[in-house]
């Protein structure tokens, strides 16, 4: 085995083709291609699978197969590869459960600290609540004045199952001779049952001491005695003054009379005509004034994930669900015959509808007024229901719904008509009140979550604690702060611990998601990231870059797939894929340093490092072709914003991560566009925008069309030809064959999922899993169809001498010139072509696309549709996944879209794309409460002129860069002139 370097050897992974590469062991290592070309297959499928492989082998056979098993890679050896860690920004948790505390593991720690080191404080009448044991109590008692009279004893019921006699002959026979009874001190005896009954509870006095003169020992085994006795619990009396404080005379020590010149909280009570101070002493947490018990504190307990800590009433959401009125009656101008209960308009559920038109006339509610004139009492009528006519009312009809909502269909057209409210009981605080009693520092957990990360690490270190709980705190301390140092030092510090994982921009959920790791203290690890700077701006990349930076520096390596020029730059190492994608690619183009790949002559990448390709000059488009305005946006961090969008541009809205650029675009620009340039008939349908006060210009537009990152397909079964609808004509061409009309085969028996047509020895997988238990799946090509998908009679039926297995194995540019003449499969392909795509196989499963490719594809999937009139595409970082080539292609797409008349609103960061737009709303200046504002508007120039804009400053020196390389450009070309041509011009 290495000990220098990761030695690998014929690696064939995907469209890798038999690489050999030598990484060495603790560097920075960046991975850089076009998208498609080999780096994630190196980097996640090969290093990562191994790394991981090989760890959880060491494992015994019965813990493997309670663990993910990765398949192994496909190479003839993989030698010196350490224990992987992989951090990738797919598939973000979308739960309300998980947090930015729950995801960097904060939380946890947290938990474990309030554990072990809070405090209780009763909720109900704010005094602390401690838990004794006969050590502490004997320490209390301990300070009570010399010479003072103390009993101690414990509390006992009089039993109703045994006769009180027999009850008290036993207590008598195991040493108490006499017991608290009302205001007397009674003896033990037989007689005394006749002055108790069943349920009554005394006071059985254990032993008496005199304070000063009895030991410790006695006193603290007495105490003990007691606590056995009483379950936990015991009783002590001290005889008082009759103002209840000890007498202090002369001979009283100073440390005695400071103890009783202190007054007590606890109870006087006149036993035998003299004052007594009972003292309650328990080993359960409870609180004597409110008789509150509380648990034990535990981390679970302060767990929102847990039953034990999770709040009752919203089982730890921190919000519950209630029905939307809005969103029931969408159009309140609507009268009820008229459909204006939503609904009820779905014809399942017309019944409901009929029901109440039956009764409408029996309690007075009008069926033809619109809804928003209905009375209070009729709409009770409407929502509460009618239980004498058997009329359960919307809430009723909910409650139906609730019932059977484990079926999909059901749980997803409930969740229409709902929306959330912060939870009454603990007010969004998730946790139950027991837990929320538990403080350090004077704040309970909820508290220290809801602070900015800035301000709860400026409060964690503050805290001043005992000497015996800062031993137990340092390390819990040391793992919190290390975690919360990594999202300050990225610009996370605005965010609370407490804020959902859903509501973040993809910028602040990819730092967030690599805090665990980036925060933790692991060396001689192999860490793989896969484009760690997915939805950063360009002035938040630095302060990635150099995290990631230390984690190289704590002893291990680290190995980045990565298109972002600040991060390939401060690489130890660059290893370029290419030089194309797909069968084009999976080959080494480029190994060494930075500054040796800027002058590699065969490397796409070092072309654009060194500025020996670029985008250009370009005119702007003029923005005389209408407008869109939004007004009074105040979604989220919005703070009441006004913006225009120009139309038959491309405009770019920008900013920092976190200002709130998707809020206005995709939480509210579009679904407030939708409602009105789509007109649906059931507005329930589309999503509600976040607040605003109107949008103007809608008018202009036939469609508006929303590309998000959302997967484009979780089952293998999905491919880029279904997904751009061009496998529809191609299964209809080859039904219309001879062979397959004399079979009898339709259009649908040539899809592979479906029955009749597709293998069914492997239901149309093409393969056979196996279960190997504690090992990987083993994955055979299935015996019937060799792989092939399909029955022997529909692979009998061939198109220009290929089969429809044959077809879906071609690449998007060999089908675009197979099915020459077939104008409606071309017509799908040719977007293929348009995005860059053209190298995907057909039928090429979409879960092994990358993300660049994914991205291209739905936007080929929208290019697809026919678009008639003027359509407004909004874009949410299209570039992701992106190399500097691939970003061209990406904008001659943009151009083919604005040349017939289409505009283009585009959240992005990346500067290419930043350069060549015709219009840029810029957002900030900040992130969060520091955002929400329009900082600037206008062309890139005028943006890079703005001295408060970040994105100003960043195309500011972007442009300054351009025309230095262009300067230089111009002295190497006129130093290359030759001089003969120089003397011609002079002569």
């Amino acid at each position: 085995m290495s000990n220098h370097s990761i030695d690998l050897r014929g690696v064939a992974v995907n469209n890798l083709r038999h690489v050999n590469l030598n990484l060495p062991h603790r560097q920075l290592i960046v991975f850089c291609g076009v998208s498609g070309s080999g780096k994630t297959s190196m980097a996640l499928d090969t290093l990562y699978a191994e790394g991981q492989r090989r760890y959880i082998e060491s494992f015994s056979a019965y813990t493997r197969q309670f663990l993910e098993q990765l398949d192994k890679p496909q190479a003839e050896r993989i030698e010196g590869i350490p224990p992987a860690i992989a951090v990738t920004h797919k598939n973000p948790s979308r739960s309300n459960r998980a947090t930015v505390g729950t995801t960097t593991e904060v939380n946890d720690y947290l938990g474990l600290l309030f554990a072990r080191v809070g405090e209780v404080i009763c909720y109900r009448c704010a005094q602390p609540v401690r838990c004794d044991s006969p050590e502490s109590a004997a320490e209390r008692l301990d300070s009570v004045p010399c010479g003072v009279r103390i009993m101690v004893g414990f509390e006992a019921t009089v039993p109703k199952d045994e006769p009180v006699h027999r009850w008290l002959a036993h207590l008598n026979e195991l040493g108490y001779v006499r017991a608290v009874v009302g205001k007397n001190i009674e003896p033990v005896e037989p007689k005394l049952a006749a002055r108790l009954e069943p349920g009554d509870r005394i006071v059985v006095v254990l032993d008496r001491l005199m304070a000063g003169e009895q030991s410790l020992e006695r006193v603290r085994d007495s105490l003990e005695t007691a606590f056995d006795a009483g379950d936990g619990a015991c009783v002590v009396f001290v005889e008082s003054g009759r103002e209840g404080e000890a007498p202090a005379g002369p001979n009283t020590p100073a440390t005695c009379r400071s103890a009783a010149a202190s007054p007590s909280p606890h109870q006087v009570a006149e036993i035998d005509g003299r004052h007594w101070q009972r003292r309650a002493f328990r080993s359960a947490l409870r609180c004597e004034m409110c008789g509150i018990e509380y648990p034990e504190p535990e981390p679970q307990l302060f767990n929102f994930n847990r039953p034990l800590g999770a709040c009752p009433e919203c089982e730890g959401f921190g919000n519950i669900v209630v029905t939307d009125m809005d969103r029931v009656v969408p159009d309140p101008t609507k009268t009820i015959r008229e459909g204006a209960i939503a609904p009820w308009n779905a014809p399942s559920y017309t019944h409901e509808l009929a029901e109440l038109l039956a009764l409408a006339d029996d309690y007075d509610v009008p069926v033809d007024a619109p809804f928003s004139q209905l009375s209070e009492d009729q709409r009770r009528i409407i929502v509460e229901g009618v239980p004498e006519r058997n009329f359960g009312g919307l809430n009723g009809f909910f409650r139906w719904l609730e019932r059977r909502k484990y079926k999909m269909h059901l749980r997803v057209f409930l969740s229409r008509w709902r929306k959330y409210l912060p939870c009454p009981a603990c007010g969004g605080a998730r946790l139950r009140p027991e837990a929320l009693a538990v403080q350090v520092g004077g704040k309970n957990f909820a508290e220290v979550c809801r602070l900015e990360i800035r301000d709860a690490s400026a409060f964690l270190e503050a805290l001043q604690l005992p000497k015996w709980q800062q031993q137990i705190a340092r390390p819990l301390l040391n793992d919190v702060q290390s975690r919360l140092k990594y999202l300050v030092d990225v610009g996370l510090h605005y965010l609370a611990l407490d804020r959902s994982l859903r509501t973040l921009s993809g910028g602040e959920a990819q730092r967030v998601a690599l805090t665990a790791t980036l925060g933790s203290s692991l060396v001689d690890m192999l860490y793989v990231l896969d484009e760690p700077s997915v939805g950063l701006h360009a002035a938040d990349v630095e302060p990635l870059a150099a995290a990631i930076q230390q984690l190289q520096k704590r002893g291990n390596s680290v190995i980045v797939v990565e298109h972002e020029e600040e991060i390939i730059r401060q690489a130890d190492h660059v290893v370029e894929f290419g030089p194309g994608a797909g069968e084009d690619g999976g080959r080494i183009v480029f190994q060494g340093t930075p500054q040796q790949l800027e002058q590699a002559p065969d490397s796409r990448t070092g072309d654009w490092l060194a500025g020996r390709r670029g985008l250009g000059g370009s005119s702007r488009r003029p923005t005389s072709q209408g407008w869109v305005k939004l007004r009074g946006a105040r979604g989220n961090n919005l703070q009441n914003v006004t913006v225009e969008f120009p139309l038959g541009v491309l405009c770019l809205v920008t900013g920092v991560s976190g200002a709130g650029k998707s809020t206005l675009v995709d939480k509210t620009l579009y679904p407030a566009l939708a409602r009105q340039v789509k007109k649906a008939a059931d507005a329930a349908d589309l999503p509600q925008p976040l607040t605003c006060y109107d949008v103007l210009g809608a008018g202009q537009l036939e469609d508006v069309i929303h590309i998000d990152q959302s997967p484009i397909g979780r089952s293998p079964r999905s491919n880029p030809a279904t997904y751009i609808k061009a496998f529809d004509p191609i299964r209809a061409l080859f039904a219309e064959q001879l062979d397959a009309r004399t079979r009898g085969l339709t259009a649908g028996q040539f899809s592979f999922n479906v029955e009749g047509g597709r293998c069914e020895s492997c239901r149309g997988d093409g393969y056979l899993a196996i279960d190997m238990q504690f090992m990987a799946d083993v994955y055979m090509r299935c015996p019937d169809c060799h792989g092939l998908r399909y029955r022997q009679p529909v692979l009998d039926v061939k198109y220009r001498g290929r089969n429809i297995a044959e077809v879906l194995d071609m690449t998007a540019r060999e089908a675009f010139t197979f099915f020459r003449g077939q104008r409606k499969v071309q017509a799908k392909l040719k977007h293929l072509l348009d995005v860059g795509l053209d190298y995907l196989r057909l039928g090429q499963p979409a879960t092994t696309l990358s993300g660049g490719e994914a991205q291209r594809l739905k936007l080929a999937a929208q290019l697809a549709a026919k678009r008639r009139g003027r359509t407004l595409f909004l874009l949410d970082e299209p570039t992701t996944g992106l190399h500097f080539s691939d970003i061209v292609q990406l904008i001659d797409c943009f151009d083919a879209l604005l040349e017939v008349g289409h505009s283009l609103v585009v959240v992005e960061h990346n500067v290419q794309l930043m350069k060549a737009a015709d219009w840029i709303v810029d957002l900030g200046p900040g992130a969060a409460h520091e955002g929400g504002r329009v900082v600037i508007s206008g062309t890139p120039e005028e943006i890079a002129a703005c001295e408060e804009s970040v994105t100003g400053r960043v195309l500011a020196r972007e442009f300054v860069r351009d025309k230095r390389l262009i300067r230089e450009t111009e002295r190497e070309t006129n130093r290359r002139k030759p001089k003969r041509a120089k003397k011609t011009k002079e002569a």
